[in-house]
């Protein structure tokens, strides 16, 4: 997917981190919509994921960014376990195995608190510093904002594209 967000930390940069941030919810319910039960628990194409464990997936990634923005919103330059969203933390909770809606809504949910934190933020916030312990760079809070959209953006582009390759 082509990075469509620049990774200086503008104004204009930020409101596009937000945008995809605030639309991603909307989009996989109006994806999700005409698939049964079924057919969210089964792979779209053969290979794939299931639309429930892309989903699972989002979840998983969004706990860990959030996580660090929160800490890093709490604390200066806070250090972060290294805690693989999907090998680690996808093992451990397992949300593919919730109901599909449960799931959505727990997803959105989770949303909503990261967006109200988001949009409050100053330009000082975002670039409040994240360290990780197999990194030597630090992490913005936007890079991390902006990671975490890039990458709903593109679990969006590839579900329409299966979706659209069934109809």
């Amino acid at each position: 997917m082509k990075k469509s967000i620049w990774t200086s930390l503008t104004k204009a940069n930020v409101n596009k981190v937000l945008k995809i941030l605030t639309e991603t919810p909307s989009k996989l319910e109006a994806l999700s919509k005409p698939l049964t039960g079924g057919q969210l628990k089964r792979p779209l194409r053969s290979g794939e994921r299931s639309f429930i464990e892309v989903l699972a997936h989002l979840v998983n990634s969004e706990a860990r960014s959030s996580e660090s923005i929160y800490l890093a919103l709490l604390v200066d330059e806070p250090l972060i376990a290294d805690i693989h969203s999907e090998r680690d933390w996808g093992k451990l909770v397992r949300f593919e195995l919730l109901e599909f809606n449960d799931l959505l809504a727990y997803f959105n949910l989770r949303h909503k608190a990261l967006m109200r934190v988001l949009s409050k933020m100053t330009e000082s916030d975002w670039s409040r510093g994240i360290r990780e312990k197999t990194k030597k760079r630090i992490d913005s809070i936007y890079w991390r904002a902006r990671s975490l959209a890039l990458h709903e953006a593109e679990h969006l582009a590839e579900l329409e594209e299966q979706l659209a390759g069934k109809a």
